[in-house]
């Protein structure tokens, strides 16, 4: 059943067994897991099931340096289905190496190993359409004859990894139906969760204080609560509630909203190709199982740890879409489309699309490559529409390939998770006058010298097999780095998980300590990041739990 709470009576009381908070990813899916399992479920959801300009305006916040991080309502979508409606669908598990702890990496390590989650990881596949759970070439690829890069041979890089892509499912499309029609379960849309209230020793969630932007407040009561509203919200609302605990619930030691990590990503520069007994493989390739894939560059595990490194990824791909000296019609038409038809560009985008260039001849620079290139970008204009626009299954983005061999190399590194690297409340206020966010998120001189280091290797290793040459200067990547970082989509490491108590915020069943009814499924109780996109983690979390609760009941 679904209820619009904007017609629930001023004082309700929703009653039931388990109240979820939060119908993204993690909310939906335990929620699906949960049905006709004999306990009522109450799915209480800020946004409807479209998006609404006033309830995103919830998410706004503050930022410390916007140079680096997005703005706090740009990334996540407050309605039914959450992010998910928006996503790229691009996943694959964490490593082992990422849940383990590493001397070199300060405050590493979970209480759970990536054996604890494999089955949960498998699982998760099913509700992202994502096929087998296999992220090895030789598993999931027919061709696994053809190598990435022919010719190189290396004990310290691989190539054997994948990502693998989602369509991707938008969770509110896929699961609205099964949720609407399960007899235990009760979607409550545009239900702001505002507070947390325990009982007088703050040991125990009684209720939770709940309005609609009409401000009718009304309350849910449950055996167990679950706060699945995404790695900020989550952090925000333990915040705020702060009538029994004067620093927030899961407080005690100070650890909420410390830690926040995210992913620092870019490009490092571009590698000459010198192919030996083949192409190098740059493009999508489908699975065995139908499922888009991309070949990725990796530093191995043995050698992460021997050179004290963080974990990264990297994929070929096309030079910046933002510099018309690229010649291509196809990057000059997606440059034009996301500078002046989309309103909303991520800003590890943006600086790039703003360019350096004077304005009107950046754009004739463009303009000139389409004309120039027109047969090229009606070709590949057809392709984007058959298989991006009119495919469920859609081609996740563009990729070209380079006639001079000369590909542009993508990273996706994780962080170290740091302390000072914050979220805390701001003095302003939203519409139902709690205190909005600010965030001080910072990247450390370890993840920029792990990354530069990192490409260092890699460069190594494609000279050293004759297959290439990196084209890059060193001396100036850091900068580089820096200056071109920007994050804002992954919100990680604010509440994380320990068996600790005073090392954390959640315990290894992802219960707030001290708290015996109160669970987080979000990125926020990770304490590593891992180079990963969070979303599939998170759902292998959720299913986890979702045996977890089962067993109570």
């Amino acid at each position: 059943m679904i209820i619009d709470a904007r017609q629930l009576p001023q004082g309700y009381t929703i009653k039931s067994d388990i109240c979820i908070v939060g119908a993204g990813a993690a909310g939906i899916t335990l929620a699906h897991e949960l049905r006709n399992k004999g306990m009522e479920i109450a799915l209480l959801e800020s946004g409807g099931m479209k998006f609404e300009s006033d309830t995103q305006d919830l998410y706004k916040g503050e930022v410390v340096c916007l140079d680096y991080h997005g703005p706090l309502d740009q990334y996540r979508q407050r309605r039914f289905g959450g992010t998910t409606t928006v996503w790229g669908g691009r996943c694959a598990p964490f490593d082992e190496i990422d849940f383990e702890f590493r001397p070199h990496v300060p405050h590493s390590g979970w209480p759970i190993s990536k054996q604890d989650l494999d089955l949960y990881y498998e699982r998760a596949h099913a509700y992202c359409e994502l096929g087998a759970y296999k992220y090895d070439v030789r598993d999931a690829l027919s061709n696994v004859e053809k190598f990435m890069i022919p010719g190189l041979e290396s004990e310290i890089v691989s190539v054997d990894k994948l990502w693998r892509f989602s369509p991707p499912i938008n969770f509110g499309k896929s699961y609205s139906d099964t949720l609407k029609r399960s007899s235990n379960i009760k979607v409550y849309l545009h239900a702001n969760c505002l507070k947390i209230l325990t009982n007088r020793e703050g040991t125990s969630v009684s209720s939770l204080k709940v309005a609609s932007l009409r401000k009718n407040e009304f309350f849910a009561c449950a055996k167990h609560y679950v706060l699945a509203s995404g790695g900020l919200e989550v952090t925000r609302l333990l915040l705020v509630s702060n009538d029994v605990h004067n620093k927030g619930i899961g407080n005690k030691y100070d650890q909420v909203g410390r830690f926040y990590i995210s992913h620092i990503t870019g490009d490092f520069g571009k590698i000459q190709f010198t192919p030996r007994n083949g192409n190098i493989i740059w493009d999508y390739e489908i699975t065995s199982d139908g499922v888009y894939c991309l070949r990725t560059i990796s530093v191995r595990e043995k050698k992460q740890r021997e050179y004290q490194l963080l974990n990264l990824r990297v994929i070929l791909t096309h030079p910046p879409v933002e510099d018309p000296n690229h010649r291509s019609g196809i990057l000059s038409s997606m440059y034009l489309v996301k500078r002046f038809l989309v309103c909303r560009i991520p800003p590890e985008y943006s600086k790039e699309l703003a360019g350096t260039m004077i304005p009107y001849q950046h754009i004739l620079g463009h303009l000139g490559n389409i004309m120039i290139d027109s047969r090229n970008v009606l070709l590949f204009s057809r392709r984007w529409i058959n298989k991006r626009i009119l495919s469920k299954r859609k081609l996740p983005s563009v990729m070209l390939q380079s006639k001079s061999n000369i590909y542009t190399l993508h990273f996706d590194a994780e962080q170290s998770p740091n302390p000072d690297s914050r979220v805390t409340l701001s003095s302003e206020k939203d519409t139902f006058g709690l205190n909005r966010l600010k965030v001080d998120w910072q990247c450390t001189d370890l993840e920029i010298q792990s990354v530069v280091k990192s490409c260092q290797l890699i460069g190594q290793e494609l000279s050293r097999s004759g297959v290439g040459q990196l084209r890059i200067d060193f001396d100036s990547l850091p900068a580089l780095i820096r200056k071109r970082t920007g994050v804002g989509s992954h919100h990680i490491g604010t509440t994380r998980m320990s068996k600790n108590p005073s090392l954390g915020v959640v315990n290894e069943n992802c219960r707030v300590h001290d708290v015996d009814n109160l669970y987080i499924l979000s990125s926020s109780v990770f304490p590593t990041s891992g180079c990963a996109n969070p979303t599939l983690t998170i759902l292998a979390l959720a299913l986890r739990f979702a045996d977890h609760i089962k067993q109570l009941y």
